[in-house]
């Protein structure tokens, strides 16, 4: 199985948990194969341990990856390690595929030169935002991340905790007051990419600010939404 390839002269593809129509999501696999090809960025999701470890994860739960209805927050990170996860290409627990810290996925992002695109997740504090910023500094460069986030006051205070910090403001749909929240935080765009059109395109840009669509795994979608003029675009396969 390998990717799916659109228009080449577009530039702004960014894998989704990584590789994830490949690998599975989130894990060192999925960002390495990411990595290895042409994408823009990658992106993750970002949770915190029982002892305050950043951790790659999309669930709070362990029940879809690794088949067990255990609350990931609930535990340390070591003891997090012991819990296996679904291979994709197999469908069964592999001993190599375990939920990372979010210091391997930064690594892997710089030695492959890519953007990360973080999201940070529910139930995170301010002590974890400062977390954050702390090693974005010591495993990249502040401008070869993007913090992405659904909560508006994650985006107040990383704007405030480190101004230089490009943030993007997660949103299912439009709403009133989205272009003005976004411009007081100077916090380029994320949307799903079934509610984006030519005019909000143009809005964002005119204010001088990006228009990133997600999750677009149909060919001739992304090619239509490239052709709208969107900076990025997210998909599970495409590339």
């Amino acid at each position: 199985m390998n990717t799916v390839k659109i228009d080449k002269y577009f530039r702004g593809m960014v894998a989704h948990r990584g590789l994830s129509g490949i690998e599975t999501e989130n894990t060192i696999n999925a960002f390495t194969a990411a990595g290895n090809r042409s994408y823009f960025g990658i992106e993750c999701d970002v949770r915190a341990s029982k002892d305050n470890k950043l951790i790659v994860t999309h669930d709070d739960t362990l029940l879809r990856l690794g088949l067990l209805n255990l609350y990931i927050p609930s535990f340390k990170y070591e003891e997090l390690q012991k819990f296996t996860l679904v291979d994709r290409k197999t469908g069964n627990l592999s001993d190599s595929v375990v939920i990372p810290r979010l210091s391997e996925y930064l690594t892997i992002c710089k030695t492959y030169q890519k953007v990360a695109f973080v999201e940070v997740k529910d139930h995170l504090s301010n002590d974890h935002l400062d977390a954050l910023v702390e090693e974005i500094e010591k495993y990249y460069e502040c401008q070869f991340v993007y913090v992405l986030s659904f909560h508006e006051k994650y985006l107040a205070y990383l704007r405030k905790r480190k101004p230089e910090l490009t943030l993007f403001y997660l949103v299912g749909e439009k709403s009133e007051g989205l272009l003005e929240l976004c411009e007081k935080y100077q916090a380029n765009l994320d949307i799903d990419y079934r509610h984006v059109d030519e005019t909000l395109i143009k809005q964002f840009h005119l204010i001088g600010l990006k228009v990133c669509v997600y999750t677009v795994d149909d060919k001739e979608i992304a090619e239509k939404l490239i052709k709208l003029g969107v900076d990025y675009i997210t998909s599970n396969i495409l590339e």
